[in-house]
Parts: C-alpha cells; sequence; structure tokens
C-alpha cells in the first residue's frame, strides 16, 4: 500500500470518465488497467461519491485494477428517475453492460450501504456486499422519512462544515485518530450540490422498499458487516444468514462507514476470496 494522501493517491492513480447509460450521463473514476490483475467495480452509498471508497480502494489496488462508479445523482453523474428499488437495479444492471464494453472483463463488484441495493440482484460479476441493509432499523426509518419531509429546509445547511463533522462524529464507532481522520476527509470531499441532496432525499423510499433484497443473486459471495451499525434491523449472523442464506457473513468492528473508518481490514477479508 502507498503511503501517500487519499487526495494524492486519487489524482495520482485514478481518471474521471463519462459515459452514456440511457441517455444519462454516469461518472466513473478509473486506474490504468494492468491486465495480469482482476478488476473490481466499487459503488458507494447514498449522499456520497467516489471519494468514499478511495481509502477502501488504495488499499485494494495492489491486488485489483480499480473502478469506482458514481450513483446517479452522486458526484458528477446526471440526475435521472428511480422510482423503486427494481428501476435501480435495472440501472445499474444497463450501466454494468456499458461499462464492460467499455473497459473490458469486471470480475467482481464491491458495493457498500445503498450501494448493495443496486448490485445484489445481478448475475454479471461475483459481488461482495458492505453494511448492506435488507431492512432498515426502526430508528433509521424514522430519521429517513422525516429526511425526505424537510429535505429543502436541511439542505440549505447540510454540507456546512459544523454539521459534516457532526454527521461524522455519530456516524463513526471505530475510535481511532486514523479513522477520525478519513471519515473527516471523506466528509468534507463528498459535497453535494443543493440540487443534488433533494434528488438523493427521495431516493430514500429505495432504501424502505421491502423488495429490494428479494430474490438475491447467488453470485453474492460475501458480506461484511460493522459490529456496531444501528443501520440495519438485522444485526447478527442468523438474521443476515436468513437473507444471504448461500454467503458467508462476516464482522468487523466499525459501524456503517466500515469501508471509510476501516478500509485495511475491510480490503483484507475481501482479498481472502479473491
Amino acid at each position: 500500500m502507498t503511503s501517500l494522501p487519499y487526495s494524492v493517491w486519487g489524482d495520482t492513480h485514478l481518471r474521471q470518465h463519462t459515459m452514456k447509460v440511457d441517455g444519462y450521463n454516469v461518472s466513473y473514476w478509473a486506474s490504468d488497467v494492468r491486465p495480469h490483475l482482476p478488476t473490481m467495480l466499487l459503488v458507494h452509498g447514498i449522499t456520497g461519491d467516489h471519494h468514499g471508497l478511495i481509502p477502501l480502494a488504495r488499499e485494494l489496488y495492489a491486488t485489483c485494477n480499480i473502478i469506482l462508479l458514481e450513483l446517479p445523482g452522486h458526484g458528477n453523474s446526471q440526475l435521472r428517475s428511480l422510482k423503486n428499488a427494481q428501476a435501480f437495479q435495472a440501472w445499474f444492471d444497463a450501466a454494468f453492460q456499458v461499462l464492460a464494453q467499455t473497459v473490458g472483463l469486471i470480475d467482481w463488484v464491491v458495493a457498500h450501504s445503498f450501494g448493495c441495493s443496486a448490485v445484489l440482484k445481478s448475475n454479471r460479476a461475483k459481488i461482495i456486499l458492505l453494511c448492506p441493509v435488507p431492512t432498515p432499523s426502526n430508528l433509521y426509518s424514522q430519521y429517513a422519512r422525516i429526511i425526505m419531509r424537510l429535505a429543502p429546509f436541511w439542505a440549505l445547511f447540510y454540507s456546512w462544515r459544523l454539521f459534516v463533522l457532526l454527521r461524522g462524529r455519530a456516524l463513526r464507532k471505530v475510535r481511532t485518530r486514523a479513522a477520525r481522520r478519513l471519515v473527516r476527509w471523506v466528509g468534507f470531499q463528498s459535497r453535494a450540490s443543493y440540487k443534488q441532496i433533494i434528488y438523493q432525499a427521495r431516493l430514500i423510499d429505495i432504501i424502505l422498499d421491502p423488495t429490494a433484497y428479494s430474490d438475491v443473486s447467488d453470485r453474492v459471495k460475501l458480506v461484511i458487516a460493522g459490529l456496531e451499525d444501528t443501520t440495519a434491523r438485522e444485526r447478527d449472523s442468523a438474521e443476515l444468514g436468513a437473507v444471504f442464506a448461500r454467503t458467508p457473513v462476516e464482522f468487523l468492528r466499525g459501524g456503517h462507514l466500515l469501508p471509510i473508518e476501516s478500509p485495511e481490514r475491510t480490503a483484507q477479508q475481501i482479498r481472502r476470496i479473491l
């Protein structure tokens, strides 16, 4: 692993590209292709962008070619209507096909949080899910509905420095200086516009859609969850095993921001099955 700072590492190792998916611009960031290595596509969560998975990408770069895909209305990807989980999954399937035609074979897909809802039914690559949310917890469901109703108001100050710091402090569960710096760096890099924040709030309906995790693909090879993640109602291996019956489930110390606050340990688990 290189010791370059994350912003420098991203600028040095990743290049931004744009592709058309159903007539809409979709942004992705990719490393140079090394033909002897497998290619891994990383998909971020809601309100994020490619910066959120740069820490994990940096850890995996020595063993994989890296592609970071930005969801609709996130980062540099264009807004488009996604009314339910089925539409979200169809969008990912179309995006994957276009991307594979452009860059070649994609061996693995690693998705975090909301990104899991997009990829978990795909049969086009082997899949690893980080902090999936099959059923939102009661607390998160209540919070999400409030966010949806009040989005025009809280979007005004969502990207203020103070609120970025407060969000990171509330979500971070690994209490180390390195984790604090990582969460803070990602929070300051992933800055959405007012229009994007309103759009992203509407996507919460997909998180609350009970059909999102039905008929999970047998291409899901590993689920990694945070021991202190309270976003999902499923909180132990038995409950997650009921959703991912054929898939091993691993727990690591951390919360819903696991690949950000603990990228080294997350990457270590991923490399074990590559």
